[in-house]
């Protein structure tokens, strides 16, 4: 284990400590792809984070308008704002400000065709609030936007220095969607918190805040685990499992092979600009 790997050791057992416990809380980023994000993989740790600064990359509203006219919204940037304004009633649960949420305003599944961009923005944001831990999606398969997020965290790590630690989110499993849990990977230690029954109620209370999001969450509407881990070195040309990935059952502007393509040439522009 080297220095590095020791840091984020220890800055991921301080997840688990309650706001009493904590002494010198170190400057924290989660940079989440949507809003609600945040809430489903770490709603509980936020109460325990008080300085933590969130950012959403997206605004949550998709070029295609079927989901804000199905939440009863006429344009996406009325849905859009719909969803800004769950966001901060839920993390006001959590004690976080709305002066301590940005939002970079990427459109809702279109990250993919912006990575470049995405990773300057990212990038920008970290030397901005030089934080000590940053927190953030997992290379799983589950969203595109995520693994985009994913991706652009990886490489303002190149550039800067930071603890990249991931929360577990979703991504298909053998039985359909799994939650709340990461797919395995050899030498990766990962952190389980465990919710009590007020964090349980905490969170609970957070994800019905979401409520254009109501069946879209209903999966995550009953919590029992929290987890993280230091985030691993990805190779972004590669999928993150055999087979289907989970976001390909659906219409969400792009497929597996589209978005490496994608990252490759983000890759080759970020090393050989």
């Amino acid at each position: 284990m080297n220095a590095e790997d020791d840091r984020c050791r220890v800055e991921l057992e301080g997840f688990f400590l309650s706001r009493a416990e904590q002494v010198n809380t170190p400057r924290t980023l989660l940079i989440a792809a949507h809003p609600d994000d945040e809430t489903i993989g770490a709603g509980a740790l936020l109460r325990r984070r008080p300085n933590i600064k969130v950012i959403h990359v997206t605004d949550g509203s998709p070029l295609n308008p079927g989901d804000a006219l199905a939440a009863g919204f006429v344009t996406r940037a009325e849905y859009a704002e719909a969803r800004r304004k769950e966001t901060v009633q839920a993390l006001a649960h959590a004690g976080i400000r709305e002066d301590a949420i940005t939002n970079l305003q990427f459109t809702d599944q279109q990250l993919s065709f912006q990575m470049k961009e995405l990773t300057e923005r990212v990038l920008a944001i970290v030397r901005q609030f030089q934080p000590e831990v940053v927190l953030t999606h997992a290379y799983e398969g589950g969203h595109p936007d995520h693994d985009s997020v994913a991706f652009a965290c990886q490489m303002a790590r190149r550039a800067a220095s930071f603890c990249l630690c991931e929360f577990a989110g979703y991504h298909a499993g053998c039985a359909g969607m799994e939650i709340h849990t990461f797919l395995p990977r050899a030498q990766q230690t990962q952190y389980t918190y465990r919710l009590n029954s007020d964090e349980r109620e905490f969170k609970i209370a957070m994800i019905k805040s979401f409520a254009t999001q109501e069946r879209t969450l209903q999966p995550f509407t009953q919590p029992e685990v929290e987890r993280f881990r230091e985030a691993p070195e990805y190779d972004f040309t590669r999928p993150p499992h055999d087979g289907k990935l989970w976001y390909e059952n659906f219409n969400w502007g792009t497929d597996g092979a589209t978005w490496r393509k994608m990252a490759s040439q983000t890759l080759s522009e970020i090393l050989h600009p």
